[in-house]
C-alpha cells in the first residue's frame, strides 16, 4: 500500500494563523496608506482654495490693498466669482458648500510683496490658525480634528 498522506489538522491551523497574520498586517499597512493620502489631499485642497485666491487678486490687479493691509478671500466669494468648483472633502467623500468658514488672508506687505495664509475647515478636520497657516507652511502636520 502506498502512503497517501493529506495535511493534518495540525498543519491546516498552523497555516491558517500565518495566513490571518498576514493579513492584518496588510490591513493596518492599507488603512495607513489610505489615512496618509485622505491628509495629503487635504493639504492639495488648501493649496487650491490659495490657488483661487490668486487667480482673484491677480484679475483685481491687487491695486485695491495698501501697503500692510490684509483681505479675507471666502471660500463662498471666491465660489460665486467662478475662480474655484465646489470642494469635495477627502475624509468624507462629501461637498463642502461654499461659506465663510474656509478663507484666505491676502496680505500686502510694505516691500509690495503678497503674502497668503490659508483656512480651510472641512466636516471632520481643519488646517486653521488664528490668522490662517501661510501658504509655504502648509503640510500635513497642521491637519487638527474639528
Amino acid at each position: 500500500m502506498q502512503d497517501e498522506r493529506g495535511m493534518t489538522l495540525i498543519e491546516l491551523l498552523a497555516v491558517i494563523v500565518i495566513l490571518s497574520i498576514l493579513v492584518m498586517i496588510a490591513t493596518v499597512s492599507v488603512v495607513e496608506v489610505i489615512k496618509k493620502s485622505r491628509d495629503r489631499a487635504f493639504v492639495a485642497t488648501a493649496y487650491t482654495l490659495y490657488e483661487a485666491a490668486r487667480l482673484h487678486v491677480g484679475a483685481q490687479k491687487v491695486e485695491f490693498l495698501t501697503p500692510n493691509q490684509s483681505e479675507i478671500l471666502t471660500y463662498k466669494q471666491l465660489a460665486n466669482d467662478g475662480v474655484i468648483e465646489v470642494i469635495i472633502d477627502p475624509y468624507t467623500s462629501k461637498r463642502l458648500p461654499p461659506s465663510d468658514d474656509s478663507y484666505v488672508i491676502v496680505t500686502k506687505q510694505s516691500d509690495g510683496h503678497i503674502r497668503y495664509a490659508v483656512c480651510l475647515r472641512g466636516e471632520m478636520k481643519q488646517i486653521c490658525k488664528e490668522n490662517g497657516v501661510p501658504v509655504d507652511q502648509l503640510s500635513v502636520n497642521d491637519i487638527q480634528e474639528r
